[in-house]
Protein backbone atom coordinates (compact mmCIF):
# COMPACT_ATOMS: atom_id res chain seq x y z
CA UNK A 1 0.00 0.00 0.00
CA UNK A 2 1.90 3.80 -1.06
CA UNK A 3 1.92 6.48 1.38
CA UNK A 4 -0.73 8.04 -0.94
CA UNK A 5 -3.43 5.46 -0.42
CA UNK A 6 -2.91 5.15 3.60
CA UNK A 7 -3.08 9.12 3.63
CA UNK A 8 -6.03 8.89 1.48
CA UNK A 9 -7.73 6.15 4.23
CA UNK A 10 -6.49 7.81 7.23
CA UNK A 11 -8.11 11.54 5.74
CA UNK A 12 -11.08 9.02 4.87
CA UNK A 13 -11.50 7.85 8.56
CA UNK A 14 -11.11 11.71 9.57
CA UNK A 15 -13.49 12.97 7.46
CA UNK A 16 -16.45 10.51 8.61
CA UNK A 17 -15.75 10.83 12.30
CA UNK A 18 -16.22 14.60 12.05
CA UNK A 19 -19.27 13.81 10.05
CA UNK A 20 -19.92 11.55 12.47
CA UNK A 21 -19.69 14.23 15.27
CA UNK A 22 -21.55 16.95 13.34
CA UNK A 23 -24.61 14.78 13.02
CA UNK A 24 -24.34 13.90 16.67
CA UNK A 25 -23.81 17.80 17.25
CA UNK A 26 -27.00 18.48 15.26
CA UNK A 27 -29.03 15.99 17.20
CA UNK A 28 -28.22 17.23 20.62
CA UNK A 29 -28.94 20.94 19.92
CA UNK A 30 -31.91 19.79 18.09
CA UNK A 31 -33.38 17.52 20.96
CA UNK A 32 -34.96 18.65 24.14
CA UNK A 33 -33.06 19.15 27.46
CA UNK A 34 -32.59 16.41 29.45
CA UNK A 35 -33.05 13.62 26.42
CA UNK A 36 -29.10 13.78 26.06
CA UNK A 37 -27.36 11.31 27.33
CA UNK A 38 -24.06 12.41 28.56
CA UNK A 39 -22.72 9.13 29.09
CA UNK A 40 -23.26 8.46 25.30
CA UNK A 41 -21.66 11.83 24.66
CA UNK A 42 -18.60 11.06 26.82
CA UNK A 43 -18.21 7.46 25.08
CA UNK A 44 -18.57 8.84 21.41
CA UNK A 45 -15.64 11.72 22.51
CA UNK A 46 -13.70 8.90 23.83
CA UNK A 47 -14.41 7.31 20.76
CA UNK A 48 -13.67 10.28 18.75
CA UNK A 49 -9.98 11.07 20.77
CA UNK A 50 -9.17 6.94 20.09
CA UNK A 51 -9.63 8.13 16.18
CA UNK A 52 -7.70 11.37 15.95
CA UNK A 53 -4.91 9.21 18.51
CA UNK A 54 -4.55 5.73 15.71
CA UNK A 55 -4.72 8.75 12.71
CA UNK A 56 -1.81 10.54 14.35
CA UNK A 57 0.20 6.99 14.81
CA UNK A 58 -1.08 6.51 11.10
CA UNK A 59 0.86 9.73 10.02
CA UNK A 60 4.02 9.44 11.99
CA UNK A 61 4.08 5.88 11.23
CA UNK A 62 4.41 7.23 7.45
CA UNK A 63 6.38 10.00 7.87
CA UNK A 64 9.00 7.85 9.45
CA UNK A 65 8.52 5.51 6.46
CA UNK A 66 9.04 8.41 3.62
CA UNK A 67 12.63 9.14 5.98
CA UNK A 68 13.88 5.84 5.63
CA UNK A 69 12.63 5.47 1.84
CA UNK A 70 14.78 8.89 1.20
CA UNK A 71 17.89 7.54 2.91
CA UNK A 72 17.63 4.39 0.89
CA UNK A 73 17.70 6.69 -2.31
CA UNK A 74 20.25 8.49 -1.29
CA UNK A 75 22.64 5.46 -0.52
CA UNK A 76 21.49 3.67 -3.62
CA UNK A 77 22.14 6.92 -5.81
CA UNK A 78 25.64 7.37 -4.06
CA UNK A 79 26.57 3.56 -4.89
CA UNK A 80 25.73 3.61 -8.01
CA UNK A 81 27.43 6.91 -8.78
CA UNK A 82 30.72 5.09 -7.41
CA UNK A 83 30.11 2.31 -10.04
CA UNK A 84 29.44 4.48 -12.59
CA UNK A 85 33.38 6.25 -11.83
CA UNK A 86 34.77 2.73 -11.10
CA UNK A 87 33.68 1.61 -14.60
CA UNK A 88 34.57 4.84 -16.49
CA UNK A 89 38.02 4.30 -15.04
CA UNK A 90 38.34 0.60 -15.93
CA UNK A 91 37.15 1.31 -19.96
CA UNK A 92 40.08 2.34 -22.06
CA UNK A 93 39.36 5.60 -23.59
CA UNK A 94 37.85 4.69 -27.12
CA UNK A 95 38.40 7.48 -29.88
CA UNK A 96 35.66 9.75 -31.45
Amino acid sequence: MSQSDVLQQATERLDAAIEKLEDRLQQVFAAEEGEVSLAALKEELRDLIDERDQLLADLEAERSRVRRLKAANEEVSDRLEAVKGTIKDMMPAVPG
